[in-house]
């Protein structure tokens, strides 16, 4: 007697994904779509969220629940739209108050509608407690407004810390919610720790190669998809004419 694998039960058929996606993390998304993409019964995997926020995980790990109204699919779009900026790549890493207190950005991730920001924040209690990060802001500025009033500030929308300790030090993230458009372009990120008195520094510059190379990576994204689903059509042509 021949078991075919789509003979196999549903729980059999989870580890067997699991597995696929469990391979190279940068290939898990293709391979995911590849291997839904061959029958009826595998195509209903695909719009399974279980899958998605694995491969989410992978990624980002800290985000255990999203904090957006979207679905772990659209996250994991988001996530493969990212790009890292470390330290040696920004102009300015330090948010000063003074020698006691001071911000220490330590990388940036940035997406076409958000900006995480890493922070290390530290205070010797010489001044009492530290500013609470959520009282932070950016905002994308000409090149002769730097040192000015931040006109139009973004505050962050959500954050998570990993030491919260108000008389030394906060360590995580903030995050921004800003959709960069082509008015961002040739504009400084700048950013300022607390509610007042440190210092606001420059980050980068925003350049037209960002916006292209994420249209591009959009693309390409769409594109695999668009091939990879227009599969399941063909697969399920070849389903109805050998069982009719």
């Amino acid at each position: 007697m021949t078991t075919h694998l789509l003979d196999l039960p549903n729980e059999v058929l989870e580890i067997i994904t699991f597995y696929v996606i469990d391979g190279i993390w940068k290939n898990d998304v293709r391979d995911f779509l590849s291997f839904t993409s061959t029958c009826q019964r595998l195509y209903l995997l695909s719009h399974d969220e279980k899958y998605w926020k694995k491969m989410v995980a992978r990624r980002d790990p800290i985000n255990k629940e999203l904090s957006e109204n979207i679905t772990w699919l659209d996250y994991c779009k988001q996530i493969y739209l990212m790009r890292t900026i470390l330290p040696d790549e920004l102009e300015n890493t330090v948010s000063r108050y003074n020698d006691g207190y001071f911000c220490t950005i330590e990388k940036i991730l940035l997406w076409p509608n958000k900006i995480r920001i890493y922070i290390d924040e530290r205070g010797d209690n010489s001044l009492g407690s530290i500013q609470h990060p959520r009282s932070s802001k950016i905002a994308f500025v000409k090149d002769e407004e730097i040192g000015s009033y931040i006109r139009e500030p973004v505050s962050p929308s959500d954050s998570h810390f990993s030491i919260e300790d108000e008389k030394s030090q906060y360590l995580g993230y903030l995050d921004f919610f800003i959709h960069l458009s082509l008015d961002h372009i040739e504009k400084v990120l700048v950013f300022q720790y607390g509610a007042a008195g440190y210092a606001t520094i420059k980050l980068f510059k925003l350049e037209q190669a960002f916006l292209d190379n994420d249209r591009t990576k959009k693309n390409t994204l769409n594109d695999v998809c668009k091939r990879l689903f227009a599969q399941v059509a063909v697969c399920l042509k070849d389903i109805k004419r050998d069982y009719a």
